[in-house]
């Protein structure tokens, strides 16, 4: 007998058949996608350094779900289409890249090639130090430093490149910071150290003068003038030069004012100084340090010049046979000798000579004295000698030194025992050959005060002389 089915089961049968014939027809008709690597970058990279994958998918009848990215060295290294990573392991990897679709379907795989070499490292700086580290103004510090791996080395403030390993002495103006930069392929690395510059507050030694001496003499400025001190002393920033002051009292301005980093100077000042300003020079010394502290000025020392001389103009009366001579005379106890003279050009007395013989013993306790006088009797100079040998005639010379400046006009030199001795007798005459006393002048004193003239008179003797000027301004 028939069964009849009803129309529910019927139902339900036909919504079996069309789901059984949509899943058939779905298994039966689904494409694989398609995977793309786009690019890796960098596809040469040391160890650590970063990589970038970037890949893509396509699927024609549905869409992407799932990336997957592997290594032939390190297995899976990536689920999504572009991905970073800096941890490959060196050596040349294989990258593999495929896709899966939204039915569960991987596409094929994809290849490209990333070589991770081993990594260079950055250079090491083992140390860099600066000693002292506090320094005073004008100090030195020295940096020193060790550097490994690096290509260049640098230290900046004006150091510039250096070696890997060294040092180096430098003087900071201030508190100062360095940096030592150490550079390779793999990059910088830097230390620094600071240099404190503390405050000098305190000011250097006074400089002790040695040369020229008080009252020394010095040549005309057209030679070099020479100036000496001691080294002035400063512990906490050190000297860092001198000042020396030259000026003559009253002037406006100082001949030299000169700074120098030694504890001497030498210079040629230049021109000529006359004969109104050759005294009264004075010169000083003071000491600066690296702080820029100044010492008090050091004592003040004085002195002259030479004269400028531009030539010699001598003054004789050698026409006679005349000469001088002491010891025949007993009744004088001073001789004086007194020789007037004409200077015709401006310029500093020299000397005076005379041609003196002694037919008696003279000997260093015969002090012969020769005096410069003006045309009233006033002494301007003098100048004296020790004895001489008895018996024996010749020029004696009494020096002045070029110490009084003479303009023209009439002066006399007068020649006279100082100190006579007893049992010793003095007289002159003048001849220049020891032969006999031919008419003159000649001024001998009676035995009174050489300085006072009235006890002078004269005879008809002349006197051998020389009295020689040298000219100049």
């Amino acid at each position: 007998m028939k069964r009849k089915l009803s129309n529910k089961r019927i139902a339900a049968f036909l919504s079996l058949l069309v789901i059984m014939a949509t899943v058939i027809a779905g298994c039966a008709l689904n494409q694989p996608p398609t995977a793309y690597i786009d690019s890796i970058v960098p596809d040469e990279a040391a160890q650590g350094e970063a990589v970038t994958f970037t890949g893509h998918g396509t699927d024609t009848d549905g869409t992407l779900v799932a990336y997957r990215w592997t290594s032939s060295i390190d297995g899976e290294i990536g689920t999504s289409a572009s991905f970073t990573t800096s941890s490959l392991s060196v050596g040349s990897h294989t990258v593999s890249f495929r896709a899966q679709d939204n039915n569960g379907a991987w596409s094929a795989n994809v290849t490209a090639t990333v070589i991770v070499t081993e990594a260079i490292p950055k250079p090491v700086i083992l140390s860099f130090d600066a000693d002292p580290g506090a320094i005073n103004p004008g100090g030195t510090s020295t940096l020193s430093w060790e550097v490994t791996g690096a290509a260049t080395v640098s230290i900046d403030q004006g150091v510039g490149n250096v070696a890997l390993s060294g040092t180096r002495h430098v003087s900071p103006g201030e508190t100062t910071i360095y940096t030592l930069t150490a550079t390779n392929e793999a990059g910088s690395v830097n230390a620094t150290v600071q240099i404190t510059v503390e405050e000098d507050t305190t000011p250097p030694s006074i400089p002790v003068l040695t040369s020229p001496a008080e009252g020394a003499t010095l040549p005309q400025p057209s030679e070099a003038w020479s100036f000496d001190w001691n080294d002035s002393s400063d512990p906490e920033s050190g000297i860092a030069g001198y000042q020396l002051y030259v000026i003559r009292e009253g002037a406006g301005s100082p001949m030299v004012n000169a700074s120098v980093t030694d504890s001497e100077c030498s210079e040629i000042v230049g021109g000529q100084i006359t004969h109104g300003y050759l005294d009264n020079w004075t010169w000083k010394v003071r000491a600066q340090n690296n702080a820029g502290l100044w010492s008090p000025w050091s004592a003040i020392r004085t002195f002259s010049v030479e004269p400028k001389i531009t030539g010699t103009l001598t003054i004789s009366q050698t026409e006679g046979t005349a000469s001088a001579w002491f010891g025949a005379s007993p009744g004088y106890v001073n001789v004086g000798q007194g020789q007037s003279f004409q200077v015709t050009e401006a310029g500093f007395f020299h000397q005076f000579q005379m041609y003196l013989t002694s037919s008696s013993s003279s000997n260093s306790g015969d002090i012969i004295v020769c005096d410069l006088r003006d045309a009233g009797g006033n002494v301007l100079q003098s100048a004296s000698i020790h004895g001489f040998t008895a018996g024996n005639g010749g020029w004696q010379t009494f020096n002045f030194n070029l110490e009084t400046y003479v303009t023209p006009g009439t002066y006399y030199c007068t020649c006279y025992v100082s100190n006579p001795i007893e049992g010793h007798n003095y007289g002159c005459h003048g001849n220049s050959d020891d032969a006999s006393y031919p008419d003159g002048t000649r001024y001998v004193s009676t035995g009174g005060n050489p300085e006072d003239w009235s006890t002078w008179y004269s005879e008809v003797w002349d006197l051998f002389f020389k009295a020689i000027i040298k000219t100049g301004p």
